[in-house]
């Protein structure tokens, strides 16, 4: 069969010929037909320049076979550079991810673009798939950082071909609090940044650091032993138990008033007036005190700065809030241009998706 565009007359006598196969064929012949024009695009894939006539006949055929058919068509298509792309791409976005899955996992042909869109769409199985690719782009893997369950997040830390910007990972690494598996695979890998990793470890139960201890080599040994040493000098001091009725008290005199609210966490904050600040962003993000509290003395900066982005404040007040914490940097110190920075990237809905998973995620922690 010569290699056509799909605009070339031939293509048509030959989707009538099979249209007429299939209008009497039982689900066994349409199978077989499917497989037939795989067969023959697969054995002259080398030789084909264009993949156009393949892509109408393929397109046609798997509207109207079973599912088994389509599985199989998948795992055919997967691996080959120039398979047909319309045939490929409904493929990757069919619902189910026996169908998908292949193409998925394995085709190269598939845009980082059109990776986020059914990242985006799709089930998280199908999230899943994507995060077990080779090769896995900053763009992808912060689209399913984003929306991914613990099974995609773990799977991506887990995977050496994932590459992750620094936010992507600060996002991982806020999600690995209360979760010892995704703590552990996260901590493993040789791309971690140093803070990251301090974070990490932090964070850890004395499971996890016990057990990164056992597994790791003779200098990681070290290197672990030396940032719980760093940590031990470092803990944070809460100072004496927060008054929470007080606090609750005077959030009721403007909590009617939402944009007064998110004033007063700035005020709050530069006062260093911690209790009714905890109880204003809890009011605000409709987050228990005690999540808030524990989110506000988390190492690092993006746990704050998912929360003020989920109730939308702006950059000077989360800066306000990050330097009233009494580990905050002198302003000299304070990485400025970085966080000022990411904070402009972190879209609202990644926060917000962010948000919830660790609050759920501390919710399960807590049943154990």
């Amino acid at each position: 069969m010569p290699a056509t565009s799909r605009d070339t007359p031939a293509a048509a006598p030959l989707i009538s010929e099979i249209e007429s196969a299939l209008k009497e064929g039982s689900g066994e012949r349409r199978m077989r037909v499917l497989m037939q024009v795989t067969d023959l695009f697969i054995t002259h894939a080398d030789s084909i320049p264009s993949s156009g006539m393949f892509d109408d006949v393929l397109t046609h055929l798997i509207a109207q076979v079973e599912s088994s058919a389509l599985i199989e068509l998948s795992r055919r298509l997967a691996p080959l550079p120039n398979a047909p792309q319309r045939t490929l791409r409904s493929l990757a976005r069919n619902d189910s991810i026996a169908v998908a899955g292949p193409i998925l996992e394995n085709s190269s042909q598939l845009s980082d673009a059109e990776l986020v869109e059914i990242a985006n769409s799709k089930s998280q199985w199908h999230l899943a798939s994507i995060a077990s690719r080779p090769n896995v782009s900053e763009t992808v893997t912060e689209a399913l950082v984003d929306r991914g369950d613990a099974e995609v997040a773990n799977k991506l830390a887990g995977n050496p071909g994932a590459r992750f910007s620094r936010m992507t990972m600060d996002k991982l690494a806020l999600r690995a609090d209360g979760d010892d598996r995704l703590t552990g695979t996260l901590a493993r890998r040789p791309d971690i940044p140093p803070a990251v990793f301090r974070h990490l470890i932090a964070q850890a139960t004395e499971a996890v650091r016990e057990k990164l201890l056992a597994n790791a080599s003779p200098q990681q040994k070290q290197t672990i032993r030396q940032v719980l040493d760093q940590i031990a000098a470092q803990t944070i001091d809460r100072g004496p138990p927060k008054n929470y009725d007080f606090a609750e008290r005077v959030l009721a005199t403007f909590s009617q008033d939402t944009e007064l609210s998110k004033q007063k966490v700035r005020e709050f904050a530069t006062k260093k007036r911690i209790a009714e600040l905890i109880a204003t962003l809890g009011f605000l993000s409709a987050v228990e005190v005690e999540d808030i509290e524990a989110l506000f003395y988390t190492p690092g900066y993006m746990g704050l700065m998912v929360l003020c982005k989920t109730v939308q404040l702006n950059w000077d007040t989360l800066y306000a809030v990050l330097t009233a914490r009494p580990d905050a940097p002198t302003p000299h110190e304070f990485p400025y241009m970085d966080v000022h920075e990411q904070y402009r990237q972190l879209s609202t809905q990644s926060a917000r998706q962010l948000l919830r998973f660790w609050v759920g995620r501390r919710k399960i922690a807590d049943k154990f």
